[in-house]
């Protein structure tokens, strides 16, 4: 598990200590950080996958040259990201400018965390699909650096190739009884959608599966297939973020240990739906996965301190971050969660919008003249 994250003239983090949890949370305007924050992480996972070649490029993330990942105010020349994963040792990759044109010239050093890096990761973008006729499938697997494609394109691939591995008991939904990955994934996708079934047809003469979606509630009769643009975004935009929770070990299935990192797992969800996500995330956490969630909903936040109170993770287990603009650098305030739920600090600007327009809907009420 990585235990923390060490950024040195990284975009806007002239110099940094990120720590991480079980579940982490990332939280914060836009433009603060956060998505900086996943980007190292991503960066990094490139390099460990690569031989000298530059890590800001590739399938995972594309930042561009040297200079635009380089902070704008930077005390010396160097840009450097490790990653910690505790008792099983440290990575990290220093870049300096280069010399010429072209990529830079980089120096790495690996003294254990390496391996780790080369680990299946799950990453779900913030621009993921929404809802498609068709999405790729190809026998031999996907041509993709994270199981799911980063936008979610081999979703119905990974689904129909591993739909009978069985998950871990801390994920499986209550009322479902059949413990695999295809199962699971209908009985979570049905607390987004009441009744939702995610059917599954390969076409294997043209590479393409297509998914639809059946209705079915208990004492109904189950409906015909709806095409997916008929059934709402939010079922589509939920089925990546559910499969990466779910997902087990690719060499162990039945149990979890992934790094999962989803970006906006709230898109499109009705509020219900976002702290149902969060649960799943936390169990998934309970499991032995590691999630990163990056968000701008308060039904996300309060799933994850609602699975505190519940007792599905112990509150060491749950690190939140709140990210700010100070000038050029990122600031980080971090909120420590009680085992009820509670914080020990809201800072400004922290999921307070709601007491804010709550505020001035009160004042407005109680003002002269007002109806």
């Amino acid at each position: 598990m990585i235990d923390y994250l060490r950024l040195k003239n990284f975009k806007c983090f002239r110099e940094q200590t990120v720590q991480f949890g079980g579940l982490t949370v990332l939280a914060g305007l836009n433009g603060t950080g956060k998505s900086s924050v996943i980007q190292a992480l991503l960066a990094l996972r490139q390099w460990s996958a690569t031989d000298g070649k530059s890590p800001w490029r590739g399938p995972l993330v594309n930042l561009g040259s040297f200079t635009a990942v380089r902070h704008a105010d930077a005390s010396d020349d160097t840009v450097r990201l490790e990653a910690s994963f505790g008792s099983e040792g440290s990575a990290y990759f220093a870049v300096y400018p280069p010399r010429e044109h072209g990529e830079s010239g980089d120096a790495s050093s690996d003294t254990g965390g390496k391996q780790r890096l080369r680990e299946d990761i799950f990453y779900v973008s913030a621009d993921r699909l929404g809802p498609q006729q068709t999405l790729p499938f190809e026998e031999e697997g996907p041509p993709s650096a994270t199981p799911l494609g980063r936008r979610g394109e081999y979703v119905l691939w990974y689904l129909e190739t591993r739909g009978h591995f069985p998950v871990g008991k801390a994920v499986r939904r209550r009322g479902e009884p059949k413990n695999t990955l295809a199962a699971q994934t209908n009985a979570w996708l049905g607390t987004i959608s009441p009744g939702a079934e995610l059917v599954i047809t390969v076409v294997p003469q043209a590479d393409c599966a297509v998914g639809t979606y059946r209705y079915s509630l208990p004492g109904d009769v189950r409906s015909t297939p709806f095409r997916a643009g008929n059934v709402g975004f939010g079922v589509s935009y939920a089925l990546p973020p559910i499969v990466a929770l779910l997902a087990p070990r690719h060499d162990h299935p039945g149990s979890a240990g992934n790094l999962v990192i989803i970006e906006n797992p709230e898109a499109h969800l009705h509020p219900g739906g976002q702290t149902s996500l969060a649960e799943l995330a936390a169990r998934a956490t309970a499991g032995g996965a590691q999630v990163v969630l990056e968000t701008h909903s308060d039904h996300v936040l309060d799933g994850v301190r609602l699975a505190v109170r519940e007792g599905i993770l112990r509150p060491d287990q749950v690190v939140i971050h709140y990210f700010e603009r100070s000038g050029l650098d990122a600031r980080i305030t971090t909120p420590v969660v009680s085992r009820s739920g509670r914080l020990d600090i809201w800072p400004e600007g922290f999921f307070d919008q709601h007491e804010r327009n709550l505020s001035r809907l009160i004042a407005l009420r109680n003002s002269p003249g007002s109806a």
